[in-house]
């Protein structure tokens, strides 16, 4: 089995953004009341495209479809 740790190296630009991120940055707020109904649809394509391309790539079981039981 790979050392998972070796297969993904955050770039200097990620971490430097990182380290300039606050506790709050991540607390789960988007303020989605105060976007325009422009960035709203923007905002949710956005995500609708994270979800597309992403669904299931941590889970090795969605990946590999449900296990049979014996």
């Amino acid at each position: 089995m790979k050392n998972r740790k070796s297969e993904i190296k955050p770039s200097a630009e990620f971490e430097h953004a990182l380290a300039q991120c606050t506790p709050e940055d991540f607390d789960g707020h988007t303020e989605f009341y105060r976007l325009t109904p422009e960035q709203r649809l923007e905002w949710l394509c956005q995500a609708a495209t994270f979800v597309y391309e992403f669904k299931g790539k941590a889970n090795p079981a969605v990946r590999n479809g449900p296990r049979q039981r014996e």
